[in-house]
């Protein structure tokens, strides 16, 4: 029994390796999101553009694994698929999503913490200029 759990692991593990999943996907790097206290304009809508873009990369990175891992599940043969292969598959998929949506909230929350910081310091400055 504990031979068999064994084996469909070290089958599992060697699908999720042997299939590319962690190379073909590549997770993008996350953007830099300036001090909106200190940024120009200029700096905040560059900063808005790459954090746009570093959504759509995590969507397509997400795409791109939800697709290996298709692949990698219909060349499981039919005899060594069972309910815990499958289970243990999903879940780390799943794991995958969760993490990864999870950065984009933190980097949404950090862009909109700076657009904060940005819109404070020019409302300061616009009213010391009314002085």
């Amino acid at each position: 029994m504990l031979m068999n759990r064994t084996l469909r692991l070290a089958l599992c593990a060697s699908l999720v390796l042997g299939s590319g999943l962690a190379l073909a996907c590549d997770y993008p790097a996350r953007p830099f999101i300036p001090d909106g206290s200190e940024a120009t304009k200029e700096d905040m809508l560059a900063a808005k553009t790459a954090v746009q873009d570093f959504l759509a990369a995590v969507d397509e990175y997400l795409r791109c694994v939800e697709a290996d891992e298709q692949s990698a599940s219909a060349a499981i043969p039919p005899d060594q698929r069972d309910d815990s292969v499958i289970q243990e598959r999903e879940l780390a998929l799943t794991r995958k999503f969760d993490a990864a949506n999870e950065e984009k909230v933190l980097v949404g929350e950090q862009f909109n913490k700076q657009v904060r910081a940005y819109n404070a310091k020019r409302q300061q400055n616009t009213e010391e200029n009314q002085e």
